[in-house]
């Protein structure tokens, strides 16, 4: 098991706004994130225009524009995990996926074969600060593109709670909520993809592991 770190970063609705939005703003784009009135959730929608070009040709692999954006919400992602990882680099942070065929060897000490329902066997209690989650979307995807069984979600969260720290991120890129639980994580808000034609809606979901009393 990947041995437990104590510090945690601070994360909130604002600071995603706040973020992204001043990055927005030097790149001459829309500032497109939007706090609740409340303060407690954002929304906000992101527009590719035609730039969906991939991190690699691995089907199903994040947009180029997804990692820069969230990037700029989140620049110091502290602790970071990519669940169904894929063909995902190596870098500064742990993956997670059930197959490392597509991009090599793991890396000892920071990457794991395995199940994403069984990810709290493999890191310690309150590891992350923030993961990052692109599963397969539905059954159609799972078994005619990735050959496998539509995993359960809910029990995918599961796992992640025990291995977030308290007031961790998880950012899951779906067309559909995973079911999550209120006792705990909070929701706060999702950022929607516009497609390019012929494409899947989707979106990014972010939730919150609730604080320690």
């Amino acid at each position: 098991m990947i041995a437990t770190t104590q510090d945690k970063i601070q994360i909130t609705p604002s600071s995603i706004v706040e973020n992204y939005n001043e990055f927005a703003r030097s790149k001459g784009i829309p500032e497109s994130l939007h706090l609740y009135p409340n303060g407690k959730r954002f929304y906000g929608e992101w527009d590719y225009g035609q730039n969906f070009k991939n991190i690699s040709e691995y089907k199903g692999a994040y947009s180029i524009q997804d990692l820069i954006r969230l990037q700029a919400c989140i620049p110091d992602m502290g602790n970071l995990l990519h669940i169904f990882s894929g063909s995902i680099p190596a870098g500064p942070y742990c993956r997670l996926d059930n197959n490392f065929a597509v991009i090599g060897t793991p890396v000892f000490g920071h990457d794991v074969v395995g199940e994403a329902t069984e990810a709290h066997l493999h890191f310690g209690k309150d590891f992350f600060d923030v993961v990052m989650a692109d599963p397969p979307w539905s059954r159609y995807h799972s078994e005619e593109i990735y050959n496998c069984s539509l995993v359960d979600k809910a029990k995918v969260m599961r796992s992640l709670f025990q291995i977030l720290k308290p007031g961790g991120i998880v950012i899951w890129k779906d067309f559909s909520k995973p079911l999550w639980f209120g006792t705990e994580f909070d929701y706060l808000g999702r950022i929607c993809i516009d497609p390019s034609s012929g494409h899947d809606d989707r979106s990014f979901k972010f939730f919150k592991k609730k604080e320690s009393p």
